[in-house]
């Protein structure tokens, strides 16, 4: 077994493909993981919303797509990975900010994004390095969060990002990043939410 990031980490596989789904859950164990599913249907990836730590998800099962299970990982903070072979979807904005793989993708791809959704720092697993630039992914689905608008959305982390730079040099040494900014966007958002929807 290969020591990563990775390794420890429950993955839900969502993927209807019994030779993809095979495939990626051979690979992840590899990696160390511990696989949840493959579940072939929303229903079954249902099952292990509670468990997951991070997922894959192939957009469209059968003839359902993925969106509101998508939703639902979101509202829990749970983060993953869009895998398919419909490139023709649109992806709604509010999943921006999440890795998006078409398929065939070599491993060291689907790893690397996988990665990246558990870790959105600019450093491996090990680094105590934090930016403003590694807090974008989190903080871009904070906003969504509370707004459901995704311009007003948008705006809200502009105002986030530059309250952060009017005042970095305000920041408490002993909060992180992510809470710090997280603390500065409940307070523009309580301040000025109906500015942002208008």
């Amino acid at each position: 077994m290969i020591v990563t990031i990775v390794s420890g980490s429950r993955v839900l596989i969502v993927e209807d493909e019994y030779f993809i789904a095979t495939e990626l859950e051979r690979f992840l164990v590899k990696l160390g993981a511990t696989v949840l599913g493959p579940a072939s249907s929303i229903e079954r990836a249902a099952d292990y919303l509670d468990d997951a730590d991070a997922a894959i998800l192939d957009i469209r099962l059968d003839d359902t797509y993925v969106f509101p299970f998508a939703d639902q990982l979101a509202n829990r903070h749970i983060p993953f990975v869009f895998y398919t072979g419909c490139n023709d979807i649109a992806i709604p904005d509010r999943f921006r900010y999440a890795s998006y793989l078409s398929k065939p993708a070599e491993a060291e791809t689907v790893y690397s994004a996988l990665r990246f959704a558990l870790d959105p720092g600019p450093a491996a697993k090990g680094s105590r390095e934090e930016t403003v630039f590694s807090a974008l992914p989190q903080l871009r689905l904070a906003a969504r969060l509370h707004l459901n608008d995704p311009h007003a959305a948008d705006r809200l982390v502009e105002l986030t990002l530059q309250e952060a730079i009017d005042h970095a040099r305000s920041k408490p040494h002993d909060v992180s990043i992510n809470v710090w900014l997280g603390r500065l966007m409940e307070t523009i958002h309580r301040d000025r939410e109906g500015k942002l929807l208008s």
